[in-house]
Parts: structure tokens; sequence; C-alpha cells
């Protein structure tokens, strides 16, 4: 089964090492209050499945939504600099890990290809979510990929099943023929 913790592990692998945030990538709010900056937080993903109809066993299209918070800051600017300047270089620098983030993780080998979990990602959204008030301009953008996936009968309930032991085959013949049968003993 092709589940959120898998596809988030790749993401945070793939992610960690490969952006201007280095190896500062978190999960479900562990990271730093304060710096070093820039971080990523992956947060838990969400998922919706939508069903291939009720013609057969259940599966799904599975949409799993990859969240990940990226925060910046710069260092406070020194007096006589233009007022903005802090501000122009936070938003520089999310715009920047926003691209990294994206190329980090769409169609990643390890989440999309050749037995990889995503079937494909279908959609991505990315908005500026918070200016932080503090005495140096920070800033945080919320990205988010979304990526389709499959699940399918195997991936539910399964009844349990008494396993097969034996099977013994014995063909009828006219009288005074040799019996001809057959004996399969399964090892368990």
């Amino acid at each position: 089964m092709t589940t959120t913790s898998v596809i988030r592990a790749a993401a945070v692998s793939a992610l960690t090492g490969s952006t201007s945030a280095g190896n500062n990538v978190f999960f479900a709010r562990t990271w730093p209050t304060q710096g070093p900056y820039p971080a990523l937080l992956v947060q838990p993903l969400d998922e919706t499945g939508e069903s291939w109809g009720n013609a057969g066993a259940p599966a799904f299209n599975v949409t799993v939504t990859l969240k990940v918070l990226a925060r910046t800051a710069q260092p406070a600017a020194a007096p006589g600099s233009a007022f903005d300047a802090g501000s122009m270089a936070v938003a520089e620098a999310l715009e920047t890990l926003r691209d990294e983030v994206k190329a980090a993780i769409i169609n990643n080998p390890t989440l999309m290809g050749a037995g990889a979990p995503v079937q494909e990602f279908s959609s991505f959204r990315c908005a500026l979510t918070q200016a932080i008030d503090s005495e140096e301009p920070m800033a945080e953008m919320s990205i988010e990929i979304d990526m389709v996936t499959v699940q399918g009968p195997r991936d539910f309930y399964q009844p349990t099943l008494t396993p097969l032991q034996g099977v013994d085959v014995t063909v009828q013949e006219p009288d005074g023929t040799t019996v001809p049968g057959l004996t399969i003993n399964f090892t368990q």
C-alpha cells in the first residue's frame, strides 16, 4: 500500500540538501523558532480518495497533498539603508526557495517513476502565508504539491483465508483399468 508516510519520507529525503535550506528540513512542527534560516517544515500530508466506481473491487485515485512551509529571514537593515531592502531580500529568498522545492520534488525518481509511489503530479499552489513581525525581516511561504497515487483492493481489508494444504486428483476409468491419480501436498 502506498501510504502518505512513504511519500512524506521520500519528499523529506528529496528536499534535504537540495535547496538553499540545506539540511534544515523538519517534520511535524519540530523546527526551531529561531534560525538558522532558511528552513523547511514538511507538514503531515492530507489525502483524498476518489473511487473508480462500483463495478468491481474497491480502488481509488488518491490525491496526496504535500505541504511545505518555507521560512526565511534576513538581518535587519543597517542604519541609513533603504527601508525595504531586508523585506525585498526576504521576498527574493522565498521565491528562490519555492522554485528549489518544486524542482526537488516534481518528477523526482524516488517519488515518480518505475516502482515509485506517485502516478502523477496533478497541481501545485504557492502562497505567502505570513510576514512575521520581528526585529529582522522574516516571512513564510506555503508550497502545496498534489500527487496522485492508486490504492486498490489489496490495500484494504483482506479476509483471513485457510491455506491450501494439498490437492487430490482422481480420474474415473472403466472397471479393470488402473486408477490414475495425482496427489500434491503443499508445505506451509
